[in-house]
């Protein structure tokens, strides 16, 4: 009986030793960050540089025009679609871009690989497409999505339990229309409201900062901080300089 009792108090031990650690975890990463707001010199600290900025305009258009003229449908979704409908444009603190294709056109994306390799992007595929300037960053992600009934979901199971509301109805999705996006314009959905919604609770009022995707607190996960939206936060970020024409028609 002394035996079983030691057992036991040892496995109580670690249980706590585990559960609590994690469970602190838990709360926080998924809590939210104190609603703030701050100076205009204080939110700039957060900018994303503004080469960076140009060579996400760059590879928003390349691919854009790439698509376009080999005629496969695609949209803005995530972080991208809530600039174009709030900031008209990348936001300020934004250092990627989402993408979603059908799961149809899959095959055909995959024949374009060179074509962007020519313009020196790198193409990595896991469960999502990552197109990548040569120095690794930064980069687009491209979700391959399929019908399932009356909506649109991403194909990759892994993905997709992951990102459980990132999805469209399809009378929200098609048909397909150009939102502004900088000096660009780019294809979204019909609606863009009922999505934002669900992905981005009061994305109308707050401005999500995340940490940089080459930061280490955002391989841990802590990425959520909160401020109040103000008018200079309801502009685009702005490129260093001018877009190239590079793809050819």
């Amino acid at each position: 009986m002394k035996n079983i009792n030691i057992y036991l108090k040892k496995l109580l031990g670690l249980f706590i030793l585990v559960a609590l650690p994690y469970l602190y975890w838990t709360e926080f990463r998924e809590r939210d960050w104190q609603y703030v707001t701050l100076a205009d010199e204080e939110l700039k600290k957060h900018y994303t540089d503004k080469k960076l900025v140009l060579k996400l305009y760059q590879l928003m258009k390349d691919f854009d025009e790439i698509l376009g003229k080999n005629d496969i449908k695609y949209w803005i979704e995530g972080g991208t679609l809530l600039g174009a409908v709030r900031n008209e444009g990348i936001i300020k603190f934004d250092d990627d871009l989402d993408i979603d294709i059908m799961r149809e056109d899959e095959i055909k994306f995959q024949d374009l690989i060179p074509e962007f390799e020519k313009l020196g992007y790198s193409i990595n595929q896991q469960y999502i497409y990552i197109i990548c300037h040569k120095h690794k960053h930064p980069c687009l992600d491209v979700f391959v999505t399929h019908r399932r009934g009356d909506k649109t979901t991403y194909s990759s199971i892994p993905i997709r339990n992951t990102f459980p509301n990132s999805f469209f109805n399809m009378n929200e999705l098609f048909p397909l229309k150009k939102y502004k996006f900088g000096n660009i314009e780019v294809y979204g959905p019909k609606s863009a409201k009922p999505y934002l919604d669900r992905q981005y609770p009061e994305w109308d009022k707050y401005a999500v900062i995340q940490q940089k995707h080459t930061d280490f607190l955002y391989v841990l996960g802590i990425n959520k901080i909160k401020f109040t939206l103000t008018p200079e936060l309801l502009k685009p970020a702005e490129p260093l300089g001018p877009l190239e024409d590079r793809v050819i028609r």
